[in-house]
């Protein structure tokens, strides 16, 4: 009897854990079922080809899907630019050709007894099956497909709901979706971007391909913080003391003043900051789980978002496309609170409230919603997490940064148990080891879930 691993998304994460299922497979026979709802493997949201060139935000490296394998994207990115160099941002779009690839090959040199299967379509929910205790995926226009285990790799969740863009309903002028941009604005136009994010860094990219005749930019969030840009720096310069961080792990002030302490002492011996960010971010997965929960929480209020700003940076040439920008004022970044939106014909009435100031008004005539994804599990609007949720099979965390997780990603249920068939492989997982979102992290976590699967199919068959 063959063993059926489902995994729930194509995306990344689900590319990555498949191409690692077929070049490592079970002894036993199995066949791999690739789930995606999109148009493509091996894309999801990140990697779409889309109008404008969008960049990676890491050097190509620092990007193989294979850790075995440090150079394997460069070699791939050489070979359709030649001239790419080690250190070079490139399109995203090239990226998700890359994952493509990567399957691809994979799938070629599998065994005969491992196979890959391709479905496209949504599943709906995730239910078990009485007489074998197996699980089943449910689609709303085809057969359920019964698996042994089965992979969450849902990709990152759309943004939250603007609170106040309710009071204006499905006006024209919101945008809710950062991607879906009109390619009709011009000099005369406006646009708010809630949001000083990535994401924000993105749109504002793509909307002023000529500067000269770009709409103006304003953008709003919390702390008006930016992404820092990135430099040739070097990834393994500190060699701190890993027992000196992971000994101050009961107080995040501590944390935060040996963290700033090796940044000077970095920056003092001729080095850059962002070699010790790269250090700490290392240790963040065992800091982060030695952390008490009210300190956790304590980061989450305070000094995440100072974190994410240092920690997510964009590559030098948007950063300076950002900075020039800001410097011709065709972009103004503001620090405050959303209060209440109303239409006014095409265009949108915004009061909004600096930090410190008296109420302000601004029309524009696009709201664009880039306040980054939402990772607030009882807000999900997915059917299927939503479904996942209701059944108690899945639950959120105490901070609700994502989902609860055990060893190798098992998804812990209502009651806390972490399960045997079902596991989640994402971002979400910042819950459990907060550094979870950049493709080496998730690589890593792929790595190690393959050959978690692949042991428990081939002792299951002993």
């Amino acid at each position: 009897m063959r063993n059926t691993i489902a995994i729930v998304g194509g995306g990344f994460c689900g590319t990555v854990l498949a191409a690692n299922l077929l070049r490592s497979p079970p002894a036993a026979a199995t066949d791999i079922v690739l789930i995606e709802r999109g148009g493509e493997m091996g894309r999801g949201v990140a990697y779409a080809e889309r109008d404008y060139p969008y960049l990676l935000n890491v050097p190509a490296v620092r990007l193989s899907a294979d850790s075995g394998d440090p150079l394997q994207f460069l070699r791939f990115a050489q070979r359709h630019m030649p001239h790419a160099d080690a250190e070079d941002f490139l399109p995203r779009a090239l990226y998700g050709d890359y994952l493509q690839d990567v399957l691809l090959r994979a799938e070629r040199t599998a065994p005969a007894q491992t196979r890959l299967k391709r479905i496209f379509g949504e599943v709906l929910r995730i239910t078990r099956r009485g007489e074998d205790n197996r699980l089943a995926a449910q689609f709303a226009d085809r057969p359920p497909i019964a698996a042994d285990r089965v992979i969450l790799a849902l990709g990152n969740p759309p943004p939250p709901p603007l609170p106040w863009a309710a009071a204006v309903g499905e006006h024209s002028a919101i945008r809710q979706d950062p991607w879906d941009l009109p390619k009709t604005l011009g000099l005369q136009h406006s646009v708010l971007i809630v949001g000083n994010g990535l994401t924000m860094v993105d749109i504002a990219s793509a909307l002023c391909l000529d500067e000269n005749g770009a709409p103006q930019l304003h953008t709003i969030s919390r702390r008006g913080l930016i992404p820092q840009p990135q430099t040739t720096f070097r990834a393994t310069g500190v060699r701190g003391d890993h027992a000196a961080f992971l000994a101050c792990a009961d107080s995040i002030r501590r944390v935060l003043v040996m963290a700033r302490s090796l940044a000077r002492e970095v920056e003092n011996s001729g080095g850059d900051w962002r070699e010790a960010v790269t250090f700490i971010r290392h240790l963040a997965p065992s800091l982060w789980r030695r952390l008490p929960l009210p300190e956790q929480r304590r980061f989450v209020r305070h000094l995440q978002a100072h974190w994410d700003t240092h920690r997510h940076r964009i590559p030098p040439a948007m950063g300076e496309r950002i900075a020039s920008l800001r410097r011709s004022g065709k972009l103004r970044v503001n620090a405050g609170r959303i209060e209440s939106i109303v239409a006014q014909g095409e265009q949108l009435r915004v009061t909004w409230r600096p930090r410190g100031g008296a109420p302000q008004t601004l029309t524009v005539d696009l709201v664009v919603n880039a306040t980054g994804p939402d990772y607030v599990v009882k807000r999900s609007t997915d059917p299927l997490l939503s479904s996942l949720l209701a059944a108690g099979l899945v639950c959120a965390d105490a901070l609700h940064l994502g989902l609860r997780a055990g060893p190798y990603g098992a998804c812990v249920d209502a009651q806390g148990r972490a399960s045997d068939r079902l596991y989640y492989l994402g971002p979400m997982l910042r819950a459990e080891h907060w550094e979870a979102t950049a493709a080496t992290e998730l690589r890593d976590h792929a790595e190690r879930l393959a050959a978690h699967l692949a042991g428990l199919t081939s002792s299951s068959q002993a």
